[in-house]
């Protein structure tokens, strides 16, 4: 029986048939002929630690179609294949002089994977990657293909642009593009308690920021993306090698088995992280945004309306030194702009995120729930691809169309050909 499992390979799956169709009239077939009662999941490139994506009936896998990039340089918008990774996208677009407005920090994940669980960048000018969405390709439990933008099909496009794959199968994503950019990034350590006390200034004024408490110490690691007109000051390829390659994957990754093997030490091997020093360089967006992942960990994250980011990150830190927690990951804090996406975590409001991990190999329901328990009473919505403990009864008051969606579920998905069990926790109040 054919195996998959996540990134991370905390979550695994034998379903019954791994497919991988090279067209949507493959894609319409093999809905088409499923057996009543079969569970279809299209699986992305497995970045999500929740089980999103498992089906012991059967389990896709992406394909691009071969469709490559369109790009309609009069309406700006880019015509993206769903199964595309965001690595070749970038490369797609930066040919064509084009970009993303605003990204995720991975460019792994598929086109598909990445809106429809909610990916985001950071900015407070800027919406997750679902609210630049223009339009959508959709294959539904009947086998039908809708096209589905805000003039056609338009209930489906206003609430599936974040769907959790549960409405049916996503073939290509037309995105809004902007004409190619550059990021001027400084990199740095900064007191921590000067990042809160300054935080609303400093991301009402900043382009895209970011920040890195790093547990045990009184340090934050910070991340400015300021875009610019100047000339590109690139990395050398050995510094970005030094910096991206061995400090933040293998030497870090060092200290995190050091910390698992010896807990006592993590407080002590922490106040390593602060200590890389300044970088500032000028690179084409999508070279910034992005970052290579190879230390593998646990993750959640939440999304609270943006004003409340300084009392719980406060509550946060006073309950890990309270409970003696060793925590060998920094926390990543970063803030979005409000969308009009049905299920984003940013939907009608300012919202900032706060991503908690664990090293893999290291128990977190203890940490996660901890959090959980100061993020999620602040209207608390978490990611949806992330490990949380939440379910429909508690989620259905954090979205104001959670009603409409379920509705709407219903009646292009009766049978529940597109659910796992996961997707039903979630879903059904």
């Amino acid at each position: 029986m054919p195996r998959w499992r996540n990134w991370a390979g905390t979550v695994t799956a034998k379903p019954q048939q791994l497919l991988q169709p090279r067209s949507i009239a493959e894609l319409q077939g093999i809905v088409q002929n499923a057996s009543a009662g079969q569970c279809i999941r299209m699986a992305g490139s497995g970045h999500s630690f929740t089980a999103v994506v498992p089906s012991n009936d059967i389990l896709l896998l992406p394909h691009d179609f071969g469709d490559g990039v369109g790009i309609d340089t009069q309406r700006m918008i880019a015509r993206i294949p769903a199964g595309m990774v965001l690595h070749d996208v970038n490369e797609h677009l930066a040919a064509a002089n084009m970009a993303l407005a605003n990204m995720g920090d991975i460019t792994t994940q598929t086109m598909a994977g990445s809106i429809s669980t909610s990916t985001h960048g950071t900015g407070l000018g800027f919406t997750g990657l679902a609210g630049q969405v223009a339009g959508f390709g959709l294959v539904t439990a009947d086998g039908n293909h809708l096209d589905c933008t805000p003039h056609e099909n338009c209930e489906v496009f206003a609430l599936g642009r974040v769907a959790l794959g549960c409405l049916g199968i996503l073939t290509y994503v037309d995105m809004h593009i902007v004409p190619a950019f550059r990021l001027r990034a400084v990199e740095e350590p900064r007191r921590l308690s000067d990042v809160l006390d300054n935080f609303d200034d400093i991301t009402a004024t900043s382009d895209h920021f970011e920040f890195y408490w790093v547990p045990h110490t009184r340090w934050a690691l910070t991340k400015h993306n300021t875009r610019t007109s100047e000339a590109a000051q690139p990395r050398t390829p050995l510094s970005k090698w030094w910096g991206k390659s061995v400090m933040e994957n293998y030497a870090f990754g060092a200290v995190c088995v050091a910390g698992r093997a010896m807990p006592s030490m993590i407080p002590r091997l922490a106040t390593a992280l602060p200590s890389q020093g300044r970088q500032e360089f000028v690179e084409q967006s999508h070279q910034v945004f992005a970052t290579r992942r190879l230390v593998k960990f646990h993750e959640m994250e939440y999304s609270i309306p943006r004003e409340h980011l300084v009392s719980a990150l406060t509550q946060i830190i006073e309950a890990v030194n309270r409970e003696k927690l060793k925590i060998s990951f920094p926390v990543e804090v970063r803030v979005t702009g409000s969308d009009d996406v049905a299920l984003s975590t940013s939907y009608g409001r300012q919202s900032a995120y706060i991503a908690v991990h664990m090293f893999k190999g290291m128990a977190y329901e203890r940490y996660f729930r901890l959090v959980e328990s100061i993020v999620a009473p602040l209207d608390g919505r978490p990611h949806w691809g992330k490990i949380h403990f939440q379910g429909a009864k508690t989620l259905q008051s954090r979205y104001e169309h959670f009603g409409r969606f379920s509705a709407l579920r219903e009646r292009l998905d009766p049978e529940r050909r597109f659910a796992n069990e996961y997707v039903n926790r979630v879903l059904i109040a």
